[in-house]
């Protein structure tokens, strides 16, 4: 990866918002990060995750972009999105199970619980002017 990108979280909901914030981000240099919330996986199922990751790369390249998908304490989703290769998990649990979780996370060259500020896009419409006030607070 390029030592001149910078790495940006946002919390996307639908497909069109994340292909909206790709577009942009990657005409600004800016590697997005997408925060997937455990509702929505809860919701629709893991298989949901991995088909909105096949849509980002029917369009994008697999460097152009990163997920990042809250867990909470669901530890069989989390090792089902740890083998189909997530690149940041969050997840809940007490020291000894995270102790484990970091293990297998590790073998498998998964970040989890990192330290991302999170910018949220849910309900915002003009996408660019929001990417834009961050990227001027940035420089």
């Amino acid at each position: 990866m390029n030592s001149n990108k910078i790495d940006f979280c946002f919390k996307v909901n639908t497909i069109n918002q994340a292909l909206k914030t790709t577009s942009i981000c990657n005409n600004n240099k800016i590697v997005p990060i997408f925060f997937i919330q455990f509702y929505i996986i809860n919701g629709f199922g893991p298989n949901w995750i991995i088909e909105f990751r096949n849509l980002l790369l029917k369009k994008f390249s697999k460097n152009t972009f990163k997920l990042f998908v809250d867990c909470r304490i669901n530890y069989g989703l989390f090792i089902n999105l740890v083998h189909n290769k997530i690149d940041y998990l969050k997840v809940s649990g007490n020291k000894e199970t995270l102790l484990r979780l970091t293990q297998i996370a590790k073998k498998n060259k998964i970040s989890i619980n990192p330290q991302i500020t999170v910018i949220d896009l849910t309900k915002i419409k003009n996408i660019e002017t929001k990417i834009n006030k961050f990227l001027l607070k940035r420089k």
